[in-house]
């Protein structure tokens, strides 16, 4: 059980991409077939994905930028949110060929060829974000709750939700 606010934000928001990122396998990636343009139930959830890729995933990089690896870098351990910023950056590019992918097929539909891109944006996404995720399941977290006193994990929780 994470012990911290802070960690439980990051956790969350985690738990949350992970369950998109089965979304995006079940609606987008299991799918060959090009969908007819009618289909509101893709067009919605590609709709939703762009908006939490630009809303929750970039505001939860923001707040590990500007919070969270500022403080760990206080204890030693900037190395790790280095690594973290690098990845960031990989994969905000391959969001926003997604949502690029995506708004270039809103108007007249996705052909053969711009769903196949699509999907490949997809599946590359979905892999960059999944070891993303993992890594810092596995590394960020754990250094967080041995790193944080509980006043700092106090103001690292209340600067999320500004």
């Amino acid at each position: 059980m994470l012990k911290y606010s802070s960690s439980r934000i990051l956790h969350d928001d985690h738990m949350a991409t992970v369950a998109l990122l089965s979304e995006v396998e079940r609606v987008v990636l299991s799918h060959q077939a090009v969908p007819v343009q009618s289909d509101q139930e893709t067009g919605r959830f590609i709709d939703r994905l762009c908006k939490t890729m630009d809303g929750e995933i970039s505001g939860h990089f923001d707040f590990e930028e500007a919070s969270v690896f500022p403080v760990l870098a206080e204890y030693g351990m900037a190395d790790l949110g280095d690594l973290l910023i690098e990845e960031h950056h990989v994969i905000r590019n391959a969001m926003n060929d997604v949502v690029a992918s995506a708004g270039a097929a809103r108007a007249g539909g996705f052909s053969p060829e711009t769903w196949g891109a699509f999907r490949r944006l997809c599946g590359e996404l979905v892999e960059r974000l999944t070891s993303h995720i993992e890594k810092e399941e596995r590394a960020l977290i754990p250094e967080m709750e041995d790193a944080l006193t509980p006043e700092i994990d106090t103001e690292l929780a209340a600067q999320h939700d500004l």
